[in-house]
């Protein structure tokens, strides 16, 4: 079984994670970051903070992955860094046992960076990551996004690990 961890500041990573939960019965918990406030100068905290690579205050702080063979965590790029949010949950979980895969969207034409901090912080936390992967949402309709996943998705080798 699959569980989907995802930090959405915007729609795009949100939709992108209902299809894969749909298409591997995955169960998903979004985290919340308990400190986002929306408008113009609130965005350009929270982008601050994930520059910085902060942590915040998230809900829920911690999940059991007893039940569960793959762990997918996501979130957007956001200044080219993980977000607050997902980097304080990783922070707050032991994935020791776990595979884990993750991901990222991102607007621009490179997330590396947010896929190898993620990493970095999941690779603290005992996680065997087994593959990661980055949509890129710029400029796409749902309709592209959804096929542009759709393709993708089988090349992850995904039901390996479920």
């Amino acid at each position: 079984m699959s569980l989907l961890i995802v930090y959405s500041s915007g729609k795009k990573i949100q939709y992108i994670s209902n299809i894969i939960n749909e298409r591997y019965d995955s169960d998903i918990v979004e985290v919340k970051d308990l400190n986002r406030k929306k408008g113009f100068l609130n965005n350009i905290k929270s982008n601050y903070a994930a520059f910085r690579n902060n942590t915040t205050k998230i809900t829920p702080e911690y999940v059991d992955f007893a039940k569960y063979n793959l762990i997918l965590l996501g979130c957007p790029s956001t200044l080219g860094n993980i977000s607050p949010a997902l980097n304080t949950f990783i922070a707050n979980c032991d994935f020791t046992g776990k595979n884990v895969m993750i991901y990222t969207t991102t607007n621009g034409t490179n997330a590396t960076g947010v896929l190898k901090q993620i990493k970095k912080a999941a690779d603290k936390k005992n996680a065997n990551v087994v593959n990661s992967f980055i949509i890129r949402t710029n400029n796409k309709t749902d309709q592209e996004l959804l096929i542009n996943t759709v393709k993708l998705l089988p090349q992850l080798d995904i039901d390996l690990f479920i």
